[in-house]
């Protein structure tokens, strides 16, 4: 029997129950963007008010080439989603009120300077996140609902990231950690393979649980005195060294191209080529290439790459990413960016593309998605007196 549970679809929510599939926006991304368009239109009156007396004429980026991600998303009760977003440089927590059409949303932080990505989300209000410090360093954090208090468990020069809060024993937390690697000058070289560790909040006490130098092991989730997560291999490809060395007086040429055009357009304010403004105005970022656990990743050229061996349920992450029960290594699924697990032991998984139920040997698929990286199964509503953070 099909669950409840939600998943992350680029700028969107989508609420799963029982073959409906119901979508929602993140209110925050549509303001910031709908702001930004309109200070860059402000903007672009006083430039080209002040360009026509140089007889110059040029547009500002309009702000509609922002793009935004809720990177996590949580089922608080039947009428709620707590969720983590991106855009730009602003990241945040708020609250999704489903059945409210005047208070739609609510805010619980938001932060310039580090970004907020979920982990998980239990039944007392207690919301497990990655409080990331830039590209390389993440500490784990928890962070109570209903007083925007949180305490921060982990530091160091590490990744960490996609904690759990064990639903049998809630003072356990797993999460995945990524030591980062710097040559003498302290400058980045690379990250570690990913770790799974095990840290009890009331002890305050951390413990590996899986390692292994030739896989990283990510997203790990425990349930009925199993855990399971997800097996990469430690070292992606190098892809073809002849042909990037045959490659490389073209890419030098476009680099070449590229110079020039930025510098005529700064100064004339116009494109090299006849078509007047500069053709790139307007394009939207790249999104091909996207992060997943510390592992940058050309989700069109996997996408190619899947679909190439006939698989019509092919998905955006490198099929050697497999969904594993831990301790025993027996395979579930492979290509899979994400899972949940819902109360009653039914495993839910997604390959970027498809959401899966998979109960067994059986494998079924119930929804479809454009990009989706994080899911999670609703939780039961717990006593308050098991909130993590010792309030009855």
């Amino acid at each position: 029997m099909s669950g409840k549970l939600v998943f992350c679809d680029g700028e969107e929510m989508r609420v799963y129950d029982g073959g409906k599939v119901s979508s929602y926006k993140s209110g925050y991304i549509t303001r910031y963007r709908d702001s930004a368009i309109a200070s860059a239109r402000n903007r672009e009156w006083k430039r080209n008010s002040d360009a026509l007396y140089r007889g110059e004429f040029f547009r500002d980026g309009g702000g509609e080439e922002l793009e935004g991600s809720v990177t996590s998303a949580f089922l608080s009760g039947d009428d709620e989603i707590v969720y983590t977003f991106q855009i730009d440089s602003s990241s945040g927590i708020y609250k999704k009120y489903l059945a409210d059409e005047n208070k739609t949303e609510a805010h619980v932080v938001n932060s310039t300077s580090c970004s907020y990505v979920g982990g998980s989300f239990d039944g007392s209000g207690t919301l497990a996140v990655s409080l990331k410090n830039g590209y390389y360093n993440a500490d784990i954090a928890l962070f109570d609902m209903a007083t925007c208090d949180y305490k921060t468990y982990t530091e160091g020069d590490t990744l960490d990231e996609d904690p759990y809060i064990c639903p049998d024993e809630r003072n356990i937390i797993y999460y995945s950690s990524r030591g980062v690697g710097r040559d003498i000058r302290g400058n980045f070289i690379a990250f570690s393979p990913a770790e799974i560790y095990r840290l009890d909040t009331q002890n305050v006490t951390v413990d590996l649980v899986r390692s292994d130098p030739k896989y990283s092991f990510f997203k790990p989730k425990f349930c009925g005195g199993k855990l399971y997560c997800i097996k990469a291999p430690s070292v992606q490809s190098r892809g073809n060294v002849l042909l990037d060395i045959v490659l490389i007086p073209w890419r030098i040429l476009q680099a070449i191209v590229g110079f020039f055009e930025v510098f005529v357009h700064a100064f004339t304010g116009k494109s090299m080529t006849s078509g007047g403004d500069n053709p790139a105005r307007g394009r939207k970022v790249d999104g091909r290439k996207v992060i997943i656990c510390g592992n940058l990743i050309d989700v069109e050229k996997e996408a190619k790459k899947n679909a190439s061996k006939k698989d019509t349920d092919y998905g955006l992450v490198p099929s050697s990413w497999q969904l594993i029960e831990a301790e025993s290594g027996k395979i579930i699924m492979n290509g899979v960016a994400d899972f949940d697990i819902a109360e009653d032991g039914t495993l839910y998984a997604t390959n970027g593309r498809r959401i899966f139920e998979i109960s067994g040997n059986s494998r079924k698929k119930i929804a479809e998605a454009s990009a989706c990286f994080s899911l999670s199964c609703q939780r039961g509503v717990q006593p308050e007196a098991d909130n993590l953070f010792g309030k009855s």
